[in-house]
C-alpha cells in the first residue's frame, strides 16, 4: 500500500475507531497520519523514545485493523457513498440529509 493510501486509511479509521485507543495511541497516530509528523518529530515532541512512537503506531494500527474488521464500518460507509453517487439529485440530497443528521 503507498503511504498516501496508507494516511488515507488510517485518517479515515481513526476518524471513526480513534476513540476506542488508548489516549497516547490515539496521539501519535493522529501526529503520524493527521500531521504527517515523522516518527523522529513525534519522539521529540512527547520527549519519548523513537521505539515508543514506533510501538505506539504499531498498536494503533493493530487495533484499527481489528476493529474494522468486526465491524466494517468503513467498508460501509464506503459502499454507500457508492450507492449514493448512483441516484437522481433529489434522492441523493434526501438520503444525504438524513445520513447528516446520524453523523454518517
Amino acid at each position: 500500500m503507498e503511504k498516501l493510501e496508507k494516511t488515507i486509511k488510517y485518517n479515515d479509521l481513526l476518524h471513526i475507531y480513534g476513540s476506542l485507543l488508548s489516549e497516547a495511541q490515539r496521539e501519535i497516530a493522529k501526529s503520524y497520519f493527521e500531521f504527517d509528523l515523522s516518527i523522529s518529530e513525534i519522539a521529540e515532541e512527547k520527549n519519548i523514545s523513537r521505539a515508543a512512537v514506533e510501538d505506539a503506531i504499531k498498536k494503533s494500527i493493530s487495533k484499527l485493523d481489528q476493529l474494522e474488521a468486526s465491524l466494517h464500518i468503513l467498508e460501509n460507509n464506503k459502499n454507500i457513498e457508492e450507492i449514493i453517487k448512483g441516484l437522481d439529485d433529489e434522492t441523493k440530497n434526501k438520503i444525504e440529509k438524513v445520513l447528516d443528521s446520524y453523523g454518517i
